[in-house]
């Protein structure tokens, strides 16, 4: 979920690139900032994944994206992850972007993206859940996804 930029969030920005000074150019761009699911809950917990190393990737629908395509995650673009309440947790690196359609998702990106007990099976059964609420699913769907390395927390 896309979220509105904060007084903290611009901080916690700001204070990424204090402390890396060879990114003093991000000043000038927007923040990407947004956070994991559809719910503060599941924010949160996805959240912690990816602070505790668990989690490295995510991945969407590719036609959330439809009259967002400037939205679209790229490779060595930073992006800023928050909570369910919407207070900035750590930036990320994106070091891979590609599409797959769902039925093709391997067990390493099931894995890499650190839910459950990080199996295809959980990773199926979840994300059919998460994307039938989007109405009209199919194990044919093409999805965006990304793996990613947290640079600032």
């Amino acid at each position: 979920m896309s979220i509105v930029i904060t007084d903290s969030i611009r901080k916690f920005w700001l204070d990424f690139i204090k402390a890396n000074p060879k990114l003093e150019y991000l000043k000038a761009s927007s923040i990407d900032a947004w956070s994991f699911g559809n719910t503060s809950e599941m924010a949160d917990d996805l959240v912690s994944l990816v602070l505790a190393g668990k989690k490295t990737a995510t991945c969407s629908l590719l036609r959330a994206y439809q009259g967002y395509e400037d939205e679209i995650p790229k490779v060595g673009v930073y992006s800023l992850i928050c909570d369910g309440e919407n207070n900035p947790k750590c930036i990320v690196f994106y070091t891979d972007t590609f599409l797959c359609k769902y039925n093709e998702i391997t067990e390493k990106h099931a894995y890499e993206e650190g839910e459950g007990n990080r199996t295809l099976e959980h990773w199926r059964k979840v994300h059919t859940e998460f994307f039938s609420e989007y109405g009209g699913f199919h194990e044919e769907d093409i999805l965006l996804c990304e793996r990613f390395k947290v640079v600032y927390k």
